[in-house]
Order: structure tokens, then sequence, then C-alpha cells
């Protein structure tokens, strides 16, 4: 402990001076003239409130909910959505650090003010957490930001940590990270996903006496409505296509998914592939990966309902985020990405909740509990190349009762797992005030 305490203030120390160091080029970029476009927006990154939400940001106590992207902003909403109802007069907060996640939380009825959160520097994180009259901050999987959390236990905001996830790489630097996040996890009480994380937050420095497993939100999020999937649903039905969804797909997957794709089309030719990168900034390399190949691309956006144009597409890119998750429900068979390239894979319990047969890499260590539990149920299959995912498809395409029973045991895996919600909320109202919880039902 001796050893460890210099170090500790060193870490500390060197991460402050890195981060308002960053925070002060920031400033300076995001106010030169002439400066192009992404520099201004820098701006936003600096704990600055939008004029649009200024006067309302201190009208009412808040509780702040941070997710880092639209992946996580989809899982948390009906956490979202509980909190509205069981904190009346309260505003829901929500903070991301995307741009495309700001757009997707600015749609959800349940948020109030939504924000960039700022860059991790002492200066812009007290001019923003000082905006508003903070009740509790809640943030998910690994979004562990130092100056932050001491700024709200400065404050005495308590935070929590929701849906947590620590990866096994995040794992193996726990000596270094622990040195950097030990302080500022010490008030934090983190509601883990698996036994696995709850080991490793507490290995980064997480008190123990803080720390339960309560699952995944991931297994609670449902697919929202979307006018746009129903769209793609009759111009699927006109032209009498079925429809395999690659959603979440990394640079280096998408030329195996497509190999894998032309060789099942040989033989099932009313098959059509959706294919969703991951990252909007991947979009039109990936609409040109496909037309390279000469396949037929219909953009998502543009899907018009009419049979001639469903009768001729080969691949709808969806070039929009959000709708993914609705997708899997239209799909009779889905790949996970993020799992045929060492990523860790992403969330497989979307499409198992929709009853969809799924089809992962051998990658999944960020998913590892819930698609062992599909694997082990028989609703998900695991593969290593183009041309094992080309078999895979195959079968649950050409076998009926293949692909109902695979979907059936998908569905029951992914509610297995249910009841992260109520977990949540039960140690929420723990270390908030009861009487804020009173007016909903027990969870």
């Amino acid at each position: 402990m001796v050893v460890r305490r210099p170090a500790e203030a060193l870490i500390r120390g060197g991460y402050r001076a890195l981060m308002t160091a960053l925070a002060a080029a920031a400033e300076v970029a995001s106010r030169l003239p002439g400066a192009p476009a992404r520099w201004r927006a820098l701006r936003d990154r600096l704990g600055h409130v939008p004029a649009a939400e200024r006067a309302g940001a201190s009208a009412a106590p808040a509780v702040w909910v941070h997710a880092a992207s639209v992946g996580e902003l989809n899982a948390v909403h009906p956490l979202l959505a509980a909190l509205r109802q069981r904190l009346p007069g309260r505003q829901v907060v929500v903070s991301t650090l995307t741009r495309t996640g700001l757009a997707r939380a600015r749609e959800m009825r349940d948020v109030h003010v939504a924000l960039l959160l700022p860059l991790d520097a002492r200066r812009p994180v007290r001019r923003l957490a000082g905006a508003f009259r903070l009740e509790a901050f809640l943030f998910t999987e690994t979004e562990i930001w130092p100056t932050w959390l001491d700024e709200m236990e400065r404050l005495g905001v308590p935070a929590f940590m929701v849906s947590g996830r620590v990866s096994e790489r995040t794992a193996r630097r726990a000596p270094l990270l622990r040195l950097l996040f030990r302080r500022s996890l010490r008030a934090v009480t983190c509601c883990m996903q698996t036994p696995a994380d709850a080991a490793r937050v507490v290995a980064v420095g997480a008190d123990p006496g803080r720390v339960q497993v309560t699952g995944s939100l991931k297994d609670e999020a449902a697919a929202a409505a979307s006018p746009r999937v129903a769209a793609l649903e009759r111009w699927l039905a006109a032209g009498g296509r079925r429809l395999i969804v690659a959603g979440s797909t990394h640079e280096g997957e998408d030329a195996p998914v497509l190999e894998a794709y032309a060789r099942v089309r040989g033989l099932h030719p009313d098959v059509v592939l959706l294919l969703a990168p991951r990252h909007p900034e991947r979009f039109e390399a990936v609409g040109r990966l496909v037309t390279d190949r000469g396949l037929r691309l219909q953009r998502f956006s543009d899907v018009n309902g009419t049979a001639q144009s469903a009768r001729l597409a080969d691949v709808v890119l969806l070039d929009e985020m959000g709708p993914l998750a609705e997708c899997y429900r239209v799909a009779v068979v889905a790949f996970v990405g993020g799992s045929l390239v060492e990523v860790g894979g992403h969330n497989v319990l979307e499409p198992a909740a929709s009853g969809t047969p799924v089809v992962v890499g051998p990658h999944t260590a960020n998913a590892a509990e819930a698609t062992a539990r599909l694997i082990e149920a028989g609703g998900a299959l695991r593969v290593d190349s183009a041309e094992a995912l080309a078999l895979a498809l195959e079968h649950v395409l050409a076998e009926p009762e293949v692909r109902r029973t695979m979907g059936e045991r998908a569905q029951a895996a992914a509610r297995a797992g249910q009841g992260a919600l109520g977990r949540h909320l039960k140690i929420l109202a723990a270390r908030l005030s009861a009487a804020r919880f009173a007016r909903a039902p027990e969870s």
C-alpha cells in the first residue's frame, strides 16, 4: 500500500493533466475563425448547455443517465421509462458520446434533455453538472469517467453503474486501471450483468460491498415500432422475398458476409440480405463493396414498397441508426456482427427476443453469457468463416422446422434472462429516497 498510493497519485494526476490539456485545445479550436465544422462542434463537449435546454435545465430536479451510443441507449430505454414513472416531477437528462446517439436520445419521449457528455476535465464537467439540480447519475456498461464521478461524489449525487460490464480485455489491465479508477468508483453502486463482470469491476477498483449482479438491461429492451420497418416488411412481401439480417458489422466482416450471401442466394434466390454496418461513417464504403461485387443495392432509406424494386434487390443497406432491433423481427435468420473479427460481439438478445434464429462468429466475449445461453438452448449457431456462415444460413433457410424450433428456443432463452429491470429498480430505490419511488407499483 505504501508503494501504491504514490503510483495512484501519479496516474490520476497524469490523467487530469491530459484531459485538461485536451479540453483547453478543444476550447481554442472551437473558436478559431474559419475553423472546420468538426472543430466548432467541439464546443458541445466543453460543458455548455445548448440554448434550447438552458432555460429549463435547473427548473426541476434531474436524474442523469449516460449511455455511450445508440445500442446502449436502446438497452437502457426501459429503465428511462421506469424512472420517469417512478420519479414524477423530475427531469430525465441523457448524455451520449456520439451524435447518432444524441439524435436517438432526442427522439425518445422519456427524455427531457439530451446532451453530449463533456470531455472529462474539471472545468467542463463542473460547468455542465452545475447547470442541473442532480439527484442521481446512472451510467451504462463500462463508461467510467473519473473526473465526472469525482464531481458526483463532491456534489453528494448518488452514482450507479447500470447493466455494468467489464470485458476480459479491460480486466487484463486491472492493476493499472485500479490506480486510476479506485477512488472514483468507491462511492458507486455497481449493478453488473454477470458474476464475472462483478469480479472484474472489483478488480479495477469498485467497493465489493457496493457490487451486485442484476443481469443485463438488454434482456428487457423491446424494439420500438418504426414506420420505415413496416414499409420494409410490405416491400419484402410485395416481392415475395425473405430477409437475412447481418447486424452491427465491422470492417473485415462485410466481405465474408457478402460471400456467404452469394452462396446462399444461388440456392435460395428469394432471399435478400440486409447489411447493417455498426458505424455510420462506413455506410458509403460498404455500399461500394456491395456494388463492386455486382450485387444490386437498395438503401433502406429509399425503400418505396414496389414489388418490382423488391424483386430486383440483392442487398438492403441499413443506412440509418436505430431501426436494426426491429429489422431483426422481420428476418428469417440473423447474423450478429463484431464476432467474425476480434471486436467481441454485440447484442444477440435483440434478434433472439423476436424469435429469430441467431448466428455468431467465434469472438463473443462482450456478450459471452447471453451467447452461451442461446447456443446451449439451441437458438444460436457459432461459425468461424464465410463458408461456415453460408452453411449455417443454408441450414436454417432450407428447413422450416429447424427455423421454427431455433426461433422458439432463442426467444425462450432471451426471456429466461429477464427481470433485470426490476432488480435495478430495487437497488436504485434502496439507495435513493424510497418516497420518490412510492407512486409506482413494485416491479
